[in-house]
C-alpha cells in the first residue's frame, strides 16, 4: 500500500479551531450589533424620557407664571423658578423677552455665573442666543428642545441630543460630559385654566379710554421659559447599562464558545479517529473497526469507513495469495521461456552451422561444375554447337547465380556465429569504388544502367577491411541497379560531414519503399511487396551489408519514398589527412548520356 501523503502547508489550523473562531466571529458581531441597537434605544428613550419631563416642566412654569410675567410681579416669578430648580436634574430656570432680555433667571453651580448682568439693569442669558438661532421666527407653538455643551469658555449647541459613539465610550471610562438638555416654551396669550377670574381678566383685557389709545387692544409681546436639564443621572445609567452589555455579550461570546468548542469536539474527535484509521489503512496496517459514538452524519461516515475497510483488507488477502501463486507461475513459465530460448538457440546456432557447412560443401562441387562447363564451352572435349553453346551459357549465368546464394549464406552464416572478422586498415576509397563498379559493369550493361560517383576533391584514407568495404559497395549498388528501371542513373556520393568522418550514400530511382516496411527490408530472406516477382534474389545483401557496417561501427540508414526511390547510406572514419582525389563517372561507353 502506498503511503498517506499529507501536504506541507506553512501554517494549518485544525478544523475545532476553525469552527470556534468562525461561531466566535459570528457571536462577536451579532452580539455587538444587538448590544448597540440595544443601547441606542435605551439612550433614545432616556433622553426622551428626560426631555419630555424638562418640557412638562417648562409648560407648567409658562402656564402657571403667565399672569407673573404679565404683570411683571419678579417676586412671585422667582419663587415659581425656585420651586422647579429644586427638581433634581432641572439646571437652569430663565424667563427671557423676545429680544433675548432676561426677565427672572437661576442656575445652579456652573450655571450661576451665566445669569451675571452684563449692564446696568439689564441681564442676558448666552444660551438663549443660541436656541433661537435655530428658529428664527419668534412666535413658537411647539416646545424647541436642544442640545448644550457647556465649556469652559461658554455654552455651545450640539448638532443632537443623542450621545455619540465617542461619547459613550468616554463614559464607559468613568468621566463625566458637560451636557445639557435646553427646553424653550413660548408662555401662551391666554390662561389654559379652566376658572377665570373675572376682575383680573378685566384688568388684563379691558381698553383703555384714552384719546392716545389705538382703537384696539395692542398684542402683547411674547415671552419664553427656558429650562435646562443636566444629563449627569441620564449619563450614570447609562454607563451601568453600558457595562452591563459589555457583560452580557462577553457572557453571550463565553458561554457560545464553549458550546462550540465541545460541539467541535464531539464532530472532530471522531474525524480524528477516522483519519488515524485511514493512515493505518494506507500503510497496509489491519485496521480494527472504528467505534461509532453518534446517529448523525459522521455515524454514517464511520460505518461506511469501516466496510470499505473490510472490504479492502478482504480484497488485499486475495491480491496477496493471488499474487504469491502469480509469482509461482510466472517462475514457472520464465523458466519454460528460457528452456524455450535455449533450445531455439541451439537450433538456430545448428542451422548457421549447417548453413555454413552446407555452404563449403557445396563449394567443390560447384567449382568442379564450373570447370567442366567452361572446358565444354571451349571446345577441349570436343566441338560443341551454336545451340549447344547457348545452352552452356544459361547453365553458367545460374552456376554464377548458386554461387553468388552459396557466397551469401556462408558470409551471413560466419555473422550470425561471430566467426567473421575485420582486418581494418588505411584503405584508399576512391580505388574501391572504381573496382566495385568495374566488376558490376555486366549486370549494369545487361539493365542499361548508369553508375555515378562523386568524390570530394580533399578525400582522406578510411580505417576499413578493403574485401568487406567491396562486398558493402558491391551489395548496396546491385541492390539499387537491381530495382532501378532501365535506361536510369545510380548515384554514388561520398562526402565528408565533419573532420573525420566520411559518408558513402547509394540513391536510386526505384519503386521505393513503404514505410511499414523499412525496418523489415534489412532482414535475412525478406523481400518488399514493392519488388517484381521477375526480380532474382534471395533477400541476403541488405542483411548482410548491415551487418558488416556495423562491424565498422557505423549504421546503415535508408531514406525512402513510395514511387520515388530509396537512398542508402553509412560512414566510415577517416584515418590519414585529405588528399586530392577526382570525381569520375563509370558507365559503358554505349549507354545513354
Amino acid at each position: 500500500m502506498g503511503e498517506l501523503i499529507q501536504p506541507s502547508l506553512p501554517f494549518s489550523i485544525t478544523l475545532r479551531t476553525k469552527l470556534a473562531l468562525s461561531t466566535a466571529t459570528i457571536l462577536v458581531i451579532a452580539c455587538l450589533l444587538l448590544g448597540w441597537l440595544f443601547i441606542q434605544q435605551q439612550v433614545r428613550s432616556a433622553a426622551e424620557s428626560l426631555v419630555q419631563s424638562g418640557t412638562l416642566l417648562a409648560q407648567h412654569l409658562a402656564g402657571i407664571g403667565r399672569f407673573s410675567i404679565v404683570a411683571g410681579d419678579t417676586y412671585r416669578l422667582n419663587q415659581l423658578i425656585h420651586e422647579v430648580l429644586a427638581v433634581s436634574p432641572v439646571a437652569y430656570v430663565a424667563v427671557v423677552s423676545s429680544s433675548g432680555e432676561i426677565q427672572a433667571g437661576f442656575g445652579k453651580q456652573e450655571w450661576q455665573q451665566q445669569f451675571s448682568a452684563q449692564s446696568v439693569g439689564q441681564r442676558r442669558f448666552p444660551v438663549t442666543k443660541l436656541v433661537q438661532s435655530r428658529r428664527p421666527n419668534a412666535d413658537m407653538h411647539e416646545p424647541l428642545v436642544s442640545g448644550i455643551w457647556l465649556a469652559d469658555d461658554g455654552p455651545t449647541l450640539r448638532s443632537t441630543i443623542e450621545f455619540t459613539l465617542g461619547e459613550l465610550f468616554t463614559l464607559m471610562g468613568g468621566s463625566e460630559l458637560p451636557i445639557f438638555y435646553d427646553m424653550l416654551v413660548q408662555v401662551p396669550h391666554h390662561s389654559h385654566a379652566t376658572v377665570w377670574d373675572p376682575a383680573l381678566q378685566l384688568t388684563l383685557e379691558e381698553r383703555l379710554d384714552t384719546p392716545e389709545s389705538p382703537t384696539s387692544l395692542q398684542p402683547i409681546a411674547p415671552s419664553f421659559v427656558q429650562v435646562g436639564l443636566s444629563t449627569s443621572n441620564l449619563q450614570h445609567a447609562l454607563r451601568r447599562l453600558l457595562w452591563k452589555a459589555v457583560l452580557l455579550t462577553l457572557s453571550t461570546l463565553t458561554g457560545g464558545v464553549c458550546i462550540i468548542v465541545l460541539l467541535a469536539r464531539r464532530i472532530t474527535v471522531p474525524l480524528q479517529g477516522l483519519t488515524s484509521a485511514a493512515a493505518k489503512l494506507a500503510d497496509g496496517e489491519t485496521v480494527p473497526t472504528v467505534a461509532i459514538h453518534t446517529r448523525d452524519e459522521i455515524g454514517a461516515l464511520t460505518h461506511v469507513f469501516n466496510t470499505m475497510a473490510s472490504a479492502l483488507q478482504s480484497r488485499e488477502h486475495e491480491l496477496r495469495e493471488l499474487t504469491h501463486t502469480l509469482e509461482e507461475r510466472v517462475d514457472a513459465r520464465t523458466q519454460e521461456l528460457a528452456e524455450a530460448n535455449a533450445k531455439l538457440r541451439e537450433i538456430d546456432r545448428h542451422k548457421t552451422v549447417f548453413v555454413s557447412t552446407a555452404s563449403h560443401e557445396l563449394r567443390t562441387p560447384l567449382t568442379s561444375m564450373k570447370v567442366h562447363l567452361a572446358n565444354l564451352h571451349d571446345g577441349i572435349d570436343g566441338a560443341v554447337t551454336d545451340e549447344q553453346r547457348r545452352s552452356l551459357s544459361r547453365v553458367e549465368a545460374n552456376l554464377l547465380r548458386l554461387q553468388t546464394l552459396i557466397d551469401e549464406l556462408l558470409d551471413l552464416s560466419q555473422i550470425e556465429i561471430g566467426q567473421i572478422s575485420l582486418r581494418l586498415e588505411p584503405v584508399a576509397l576512391g580505388n574501391v569504388i572504381a573496382k566495385t563498379v568495374e566488376e558490376l559493369h555486366p549486370f549494369t550493361f545487361e539493365r542499361n544502367v548508369r553508375i555515378v560517383i562523386s568524390l570530394p576533391s580533399d578525400l582522406p584514407l578510411v580505417s576499413a577491411d578493403p574485401g568487406k568495404l567491396r562486398q558493402i559497395l558491391l551489395n548496396l549498388l546491385h541492390n539499387a541497379v537491381k530495382f532501378t528501371p532501365v535506361d536510369t542513373i545510380v548515384d554514388l556520393a561520398v562526402e565528408r560531414i565533419s573532420a573525420d568522418e566520411i559518408r558513402i550514400s547509394v540513391r536510386d530511382v526505384g519503386p521505393g519503399i513503404a514505410p511499414e516496411d523499412v525496418d523489415r527490408i534489412f532482414q535475412p530472406f525478406y523481400r518488399a511487396p514493392t519488388a517484381h516477382k521477375k526480380t532474382k534474389g534471395a533477400g541476403l545483401g541488405l542483411a548482410i551489408a548491415k551487418s558488416l557496417v556495423e562491424l565498422h561501427h557505423g549504421r546503415l540508414r535508408v531514406e525512402t519514398e513510395p514511387d520515388r526511390g530509396s537512398c542508402f547510406s553509412f560512414t566510415l572514419h577517416s584515418v590519414t589527412s585529405a588528399r586530392p582525389a577526382t570525381a569520375e563517372i563509370i558507365a559503358p561507353s554505349h549507354q545513354i548520356a
